[in-house]
């Protein structure tokens, strides 16, 4: 029975006091604590958080505090006048549920910021991009002198074309002249499209826009890397890339 009682919200000595209330009747803290066998304290304490809820009553019987246990009706009563107020908390909440709904979007577009280096963050950066599984848009880099440009165009590289295509994830690129071959390699696959830029457009940077991403690559022996997670930065970024792009020539 202590079982149950705790199960519609009473703690296990609260359920311990009234149920020795209900089996004894009027009676005293002493025999309560004695039926029991809690310190007294603690039947003390118990005691004024039943009646606190309404559960127990008491008098006063020549010069002594006797107790009584409230019919298990009352239960019936906590549990209408607990859920009337939860029903009101409810009503209360739905009339500002629409602006906490709108400041928590608000926050997801927060600016998070994640650093990667080496050939292995760049590699992270490309599985990111599989991983989002969004139309992909990158002012390349042309820095074909940088080692680890050529490192990555070598191995890494090959492999996120390949992921890509099988995904059948679109992918648009700008280049400069510098990489007109690898544009006419681009243009072959599946999904892909390359145009070209003049010379005077070769950097040892490259931006990718994906999803609410932008990632920013600089190449180098070292390459390093930043990933944005920000809708704001990502839809400028994307304007940048849409105006390169109509400027930017086709490549055949």
């Amino acid at each position: 029975m202590i079982e149950e009682l705790e199960k519609v919200g009473m703690t296990k000595n609260e359920a311990k006091v009234y149920l020795a209330l209900l089996e004894t009747g009027l009676t005293t803290s002493k025999l309560i604590i004695q039926k029991t066998s809690l310190h007294r304290q603690i039947v003390y304490d118990t005691l004024n958080f039943l009646i606190e809820k309404g559960l127990v009553s008491f008098i006063i019987q020549s010069n002594r505090k006797c107790f009584k246990a409230a019919s298990p009706n009352t239960i019936f009563n906590y549990f209408n006048e607990k859920q009337k107020k939860i029903e009101e908390q409810k009503n209360a909440f739905e009339k500002v549920f629409p602006t906490l709904l709108e400041i928590s979007s608000r926050l997801k577009d927060e600016r998070e910021a994640t650093v990667y280096s080496g050939n292995k963050g760049i590699k992270s950066l490309l599985d990111d991009m599989i991983k989002e599984n969004k139309e992909i848009n990158i002012i390349g880099a042309s820095d074909i002198k940088a080692e680890s440009f050529n490192y990555n165009l070598k191995f890494n590289i090959p492999k996120f074309d390949k992921e890509r295509t099988k995904e059948k994830i679109q992918y648009k690129i700008i280049l400069s002249e510098d990489l007109r071959f690898r544009a006419k390699e681009i243009n072959k696959m599946k999904y892909s499209e390359a145009r070209v830029l003049p010379k005077e457009f070769t950097s040892n940077s490259s931006v990718n826009i994906y999803g609410d991403k932008v990632s920013i690559i600089l190449w180098g022996f070292q390459p390093f890397g930043v990933l944005i997670k920000s809708k704001d930065i990502s839809g400028s970024q994307k304007k940048h890339f849409n105006i390169l792009w109509k400027i930017a020539k086709k490549v055949k």
